[in-house]
């Protein structure tokens, strides 16, 4: 079986995208793969347990084989990490991990086995990445964003906390590079890469679609009320505007996808969202994705009324606008099951015919092993 750890040097490095995008290319070179995410930080309930959410995504997105929860047999949840420190049991995690991959992978030649973090995390816990792929016997793929010398002293660092461990490193991916910086930042960091004897195995062009979240990513994360438009929750937002300045000067931060932030009883910045909005039609205006009103604020009926004609999405939320705008910048655009596009996209950018990332090298150099 070939087995392959995708790890990353910080959070949010593009895991989740990587191991999509080579498990559907696994697939479409007849191999049967299997899917673990072994240690989860992010969950939810399914079935009674709790599973982390990317194992939920390729179960129900990719048809991954087995129970959610051996897809994600560990999930630390709040409170976790200061409970095991006082009462340590090393093999009482990585056991059930080993477990359930086991179960996962009977039947099948290729397992993706997604990290959490960078090669330290879970340590606290004895169930760091790299004490993981090692108890699986996995070779790594390290993931990390664009850059060149912060990206290769970081993929550096991982390497020796993942040989540390006897984890063969079968090369790094470059993920999230500005296609206005490609054709300077590629050549050097497979130049750089290959200088510290590290294979590059793919440089892969930032997509602003997949970090693009929809309005109802926005409901769910932070726990809002709609207001209306319910029918339009599946509404992609590309750019935010905090609308506290007068509207003269607002209307000029308008863009096309825009979720504007405003106070509840700014009415003057309400209407001119909208008005905005509902001139589209015409081709004289973008189209706005949705509305945040803050402070807790509800404004009339009159204008209740015009944002549900326009079919703008408004959510509703107590906090003040700047402590709502942290949030919203704040918060991660996972890819869930319903993201029908950004999986393909994943699928295309990481395992397709495009080169961005060397696919027929990394599964040559994923020897098989017993599981």
């Amino acid at each position: 079986m070939k087995k392959i750890f995708v790890a990353a040097t910080v959070q949010n490095a593009g895991k989740t995208t990587v191991s999509l995008g080579l498990f559907k290319a696994a697939q479409r070179k007849g191999y049967t793969p299997c899917f673990i995410k072994p240690v989860g930080q992010r969950y939810q309930i399914e079935a009674g347990d709790k599973v982390d959410e990317d194992a939920v995504l390729f179960k129900h997105a990719l048809s991954a084989k087995g129970l959610p929860k051996d897809l994600n047999p560990v999930s630390i949840p709040r409170g976790f990490t200061r409970d095991y420190i006082f009462n340590r049991k090393k093999e009482s995690l990585l056991g059930p991990i080993c477990d359930a991959f086991s179960k996962v992978a009977e039947g099948c030649d290729v397992a993706i086995i997604e990290g959490t973090g960078h090669a330290g995390v879970g340590s606290v816990v004895d169930v760091s990445n790299a004490q993981v792929a090692h108890a699986l016997g996995a070779r790594c793929v390290i993931v990390s964003g664009g850059g060149i010398g912060s990206c290769i002293d970081e993929i550096c660092l991982n390497r020796a906390l993942f040989q540390d461990k006897d984890v063969p490193i079968l090369g790094a991916i470059i993920n999230k590079v500005y296609e206005e910086k490609y054709q300077s930042v590629a050549p050097a960091v497979r130049q750089g890469l290959q200088n510290k004897g590290i294979r590059c195995l793919g440089v892969v062009p930032y997509r602003k679609e997949l970090a693009a979240p929809t309005m109802r990513q926005f409901k769910e994360e932070l726990e809002l009320e709609v207001l209306t438009g319910e029918q339009h929750l599946e509404n992609r937002v590309e750019h935010m505007v905090v609308a506290a300045m007068s509207p003269q000067n607002m209307i000029k931060y308008l863009k096309h996808g825009s979720l504007v932030i405003v106070p509840g009883d700014r009415i003057d910045n309400i209407l001119a969202s909208v008005n905005s909005h509902l001139l589209r039609r015409k081709g004289e205006a973008l189209r706005i994705s949705g509305m945040m009103l803050t402070g807790g604020f509800v404004p009339p009926e009159g204008v209740r009324k015009m944002m549900y004609e326009a079919g703008v999405p408004v959510l509703l939320t107590e906090n003040d606008t700047a402590s709502a705008a942290f949030d919203a910048r704040s918060m991660v655009a996972k890819i869930r099951e319903e993201d029908k596009d950004k999986i393909q996209m994943a699928e295309e950018l990481i395992g397709g015919w495009s080169g961005w990332v060397d696919i027929e090298r990394l599964f040559e150099n994923a020897p098989d092993v017993e599981v």
